[in-house]
């Protein structure tokens, strides 16, 4: 965790829970964080916070750690509103017919769906992640908020900026005008892949920018079959170069793999539960 985010500690029924957030989200009537792990009621191996169904944690204690983080942003856990994340490219505007949208089940969810925004106050969008890497976005001229969820796929996909111009559709949002968070995720450090997938950040890399591929991609010398690839910078230019101020981008740093206060699908071998990272609107 770097200085352009801090944690957040609450008081909850099952002990403190936590979340991080990103400093600029201080200045607009906004609630926006991605929850660490404890203080919940899953046992293991989804101790303890884990605020996802997929995972094969039992359902009521789902509920019971989604009702704490509701409250303290002071709505009904029934409104929280999610997709069914499948690694996909489709970003769906919550309208008024889709609030509580896989609140209380994973039959639900908005299927086939990766990111969701909307201009709705008291609306928690939700999305879970437990080494992806999860993007909160805010447009402060039009006070819209989107979450969006970026592994691998996502990310060379850029979901992120195809979430923006969806917005841009819905509310003419501008990426000169939006904020970005990027949450606790699989860092450069800890994301080794194939040199396959090496290649192809590189080359999806070049396609944007003329700096330095080291910057995304790097591939040490004692393993000449694997690379590592910087998510979040990848994520970060994408989005710069669309438009977006580097000065509005806050990449919290946290690696998820190395942390343990985090979910983490690689460390875990899979069985594990998962963050959320939530963005919520409040009356401008």
């Amino acid at each position: 965790m770097n200085e352009s985010v801090k944690r957040i500690d609450v008081k909850g029924p099952h002990g403190t829970w936590s979340y991080e957030a990103p400093n600029w989200a201080e200045q607009f009537p906004i609630l926006m964080g991605d929850t660490y792990r404890h203080g919940g009621v899953s046992q293991a191996p989804y101790a303890s916070l884990n605020l996802a169904f997929h995972v094969g944690d039992e359902p009521q204690n789902v509920r019971a750690n989604r009702a704490i983080v509701a409250d303290h942003l002071s709505v009904d856990p029934k409104r929280i509103s999610c997709g069914n994340q499948v690694h996909g490219l489709k970003a769906v505007e919550i309208t008024e017919n889709l609030i509580g949208a896989g609140a209380l089940g994973e039959d639900t969810a908005i299927a086939d769906c990766d990111a969701v925004f909307t201009k709705l106050p008291n609306v928690p969008l939700f999305l879970f992640t437990a080494d992806c890497v999860a993007v909160g976005i805010y447009d402060a001229k039009h006070h819209a908020i989107a979450t969006v969820h970026a592994g691998w796929r996502g990310a060379i996909g850029h979901l992120p900026v195809l979430t923006i111009e969806a917005m841009k559709e819905a509310y003419g949002t501008e990426f000169k005008d939006c904020y970005i968070y990027l949450g606790p995720s699989i860092g450069p450090e800890s994301f080794e892949v194939d040199v396959e997938l090496g290649k192809r950040f590189e080359l999806a890399w070049r396609g944007m920018t003329d700096r330095s591929v080291a910057d995304v991609v790097n591939y040490p010398g004692d393993k000449l079959d694997k690379a590592y690839i910087n998510l979040w910078n990848f994520i970060a230019e994408g989005l710069m170069v669309n438009g977006v101020p580097k000065e509005n981008i806050s990449i919290g740093g946290t690696d998820t793999v190395t942390d343990r206060d985090c979910y983490s699908y690689r460390r875990e071998s899979g069985k594990t539960g998962r963050m959320a990272l939530f963005g919520m609107l409040q009356e401008r």
